[in-house]
């Protein structure tokens, strides 16, 4: 969560245009100090700074610096959202379908949601897709549904990417197609996205969208998992642990659980350790160098 504050602080800090007190506000909360963001960030709020008005909001729902209070941070993203701020629009309808500092309202929820999409927010399309999806203030309609994930996705939304691939693995409002659901979970599961990575090795245990002869699939996981697709990294190492269309090979299924494991993907970590506790001190040596070497070049830094 924290990092998505600091997005918004470069943000709103390019914007602003050389308000001394906004600098010192961001620089305090940036630091860590709230009590100051708080006291700073107050009389701007109330004097109608938009931005100064949305990052209230966050600190109090988010209980940066000051107790928890739903209310309170719903009262501020409706003062931002008045103005047309989509980051705001979106928090408050958020806020709506928990039913979190206001009351439950999915209507609300999803007109705060399309104000923010017709601006081009990628969340608010996400939620709207999610809205449709599961029939929140409007009639279930997945390709509707459908629709808004791809808006959002295409913009690099990461969970409708996800969605997105669900919707193409079970043929909802599009027809079903393996092969895409792979391209979505996969662009998902590479920025560390878990249920993605956990649909995509189901998939795969399945023979959904692979080919079901280990030598060929063997081939398939190793071209993906050189361009630097995770999920097909940690699924070769299983393949080479188990022999699976290639020789069991410890010290190779070592290096890419190894890698996949540093991209983001927990369950590769287990593998890799298990693979440790296995083999000689010789053997671990040379499984490292290998992992190195692999990262090099085609490892995929997990995002934080």
């Amino acid at each position: 969560m924290k990092k998505y504050l600091i997005l918004f602080l470069f943000i709103f800090l390019s914007a602003c245009s050389g308000e001394s007190e906004y600098d010192l506000a961001i620089e305090a909360l940036q630091n860590g100090d709230y009590e100051t963001a708080l006291a700073k960030f107050t009389p701007l709020a109330e004097s109608g700074d938009v931005n100064a008005q949305h990052i209230l909001g966050l600190m109090y729902e988010r209980e940066y610096g000051v107790e928890q209070d739903f209310t309170e941070a719903a009262k501020w993203y409706l003062n931002a959202a008045e103005q047309g701020l989509p980051a705001s629009q979106i928090r408050l309808s958020q806020m709506y379908i928990k039913g979190k500092g206001v009351q439950r309202d999915y209507w609300e929820a999803m007109k705060w949601s399309r104000l923010a999409a017709v601006q081009g927010n990628a969340e608010a399309e996400a939620n709207i897709g999610f809205m449709y999806h599961d029939g929140f203030g409007v009639k279930q309609d997945y390709a509707e549904a459908f629709k808004w994930y791809s808006k959002s996705a295409n913009k690099g939304w990461v969970s409708a990417m996800h969605d997105l691939g669900v919707m193409y693995q079970n043929g909802h409002g599009t027809a079903q197609d393996y092969t895409k659901a792979i391209i979505w979970h996969r662009k998902a599961a590479d920025q560390g996205y878990s249920s993605s990575q956990d649909n995509l090795v189901n998939m795969y245990r399945q023979g959904l969208g692979v080919p079901k002869n280990n030598k060929e699939s063997f081939a398939w996981y190793l071209e993906a998992a050189r361009n630097k697709h995770v999920t097909e990294q940690y699924m070769l190492g299983t393949m080479y642990y188990a022999g699976l269309g290639v020789p069991q090979d410890d010290i190779r299924a070592y290096a890419w659980f190894g890698i996949a494991s540093a991209g983001g993907l927990q369950a590769a970590q287990i593998f890799r350790d298990q693979i440790e506790s296995e083999i000689t001190a010789s053997e671990l040596q040379e499984a490292r160098k290998l992992a190195r070497d692999l990262w090099e070049k085609y490892g995929n830094p997990a995002e934080k």
